[in-house]
């Protein structure tokens, strides 16, 4: 499957790869496999503490849940629900990540109404909710529709990273982005995305996203509890804090990824 979480830098060449030499001639689609590969899980539940911050560093505060559940090999359905402030309380972003077409998003916002949004073409450049967060940085990523060029590696305060740029190659992808590229820093100890740089159509860079309190969750596998996009343009910086997780099926039941159930409000049950 050719996908990896990207709104919390939940991140990780379906290869072993040993700590020497061999990391050397790895390429950057295989390093992004590897990101896959370590880290992704079928199911996924969180609890998040959202903070929106101004220039003047006055901070609206949100609770979010987020569900994530595989359907298939191609194809991973995601809802972010909105429980508080009670003015957008029941809001529900539903993504349909899809391997082999194109990707599917509805917003649900109740006050106009009970019927959910689809997103439209070209709509998904536009940012979600007042965050730093576009529609498409809330889309996980399928590889096969980007091409991954690695760059020299870096090391920054003593860490080392491998470096990968992304480029859009599908044709859809490519006439609906905001991006001309994205800078993955990727940490070569664990192949987890530490932070990642997104530049315009362009090439200007915009802003960037960087995981902090990295834990180490079962094995190879590994999540930062906390997500801060730093929005350069904007003087604008959203901070995600994952206060529960989970990775359970019953946790995300099938049930949640459908348009009808979040429009009767049951996604709040």
């Amino acid at each position: 499957m050719g996908r990896f979480t990207m709104l919390v830098a939940a991140a990780a060449v379906a290869v072993w790869v040993s700590p020497a030499g061999a990391q050397d001639n790895l390429t950057g689609r295989q390093i992004m496999d590897e990101v896959s590969e370590r880290h992704d899980r079928p199911f996924e539940f969180e609890v998040q503490k959202m903070t929106l911050i101004d220039r003047s560093g006055n901070e609206e505060k949100r609770d979010v849940q987020r569900y994530a559940r595989e359907i298939s090999d191609d194809e991973t359905r995601y809802l972010m629900a909105f429980h508080a402030p009670s003015g957008i309380r029941g809001t529900a972003l539903l993504t349909w990540q899809q391997d082999n077409q194109d990707d599917d998003q509805w917003l649900y916002l109740p006050a106009q109404g009970n019927r959910a949004k689809r997103i439209a073409e070209g709509g998904r450049k536009n940012y979600f909710m007042g965050t730093d967060y576009t529609f498409e940085d809330l889309i996980s990523e399928s590889r096969d529709k980007f091409s991954y060029e690695r760059l020299p590696d870096e090391t920054i305060d003593g860490t080392e990273y491998f470096v990968v740029d992304a480029f859009p190659q599908d044709a859809t992808v490519k006439a609906e982005t905001g991006y001309k590229s994205r800078r993955f820093f990727v940490l070569k100890d664990i192949f987890f995305i530490a932070r990642t740089d997104y530049f315009d159509r362009r090439g200007r860079f915009i802003k960037k996203q960087a995981a902090e309190q990295i834990e180490q969750i079962d094995g190879d596998m590994y999540r930062a509890r906390i997500s801060l996009m730093d929005n350069e343009k904007l003087k604008h910086k959203t901070r995600i804090e994952v206060i529960e997780r989970t990775f359970e099926e019953g946790d995300v039941p099938e049930q949640l990824f459908h348009t009808r159930f979040i429009t009767s409000n049951r996604h709040l049950r």
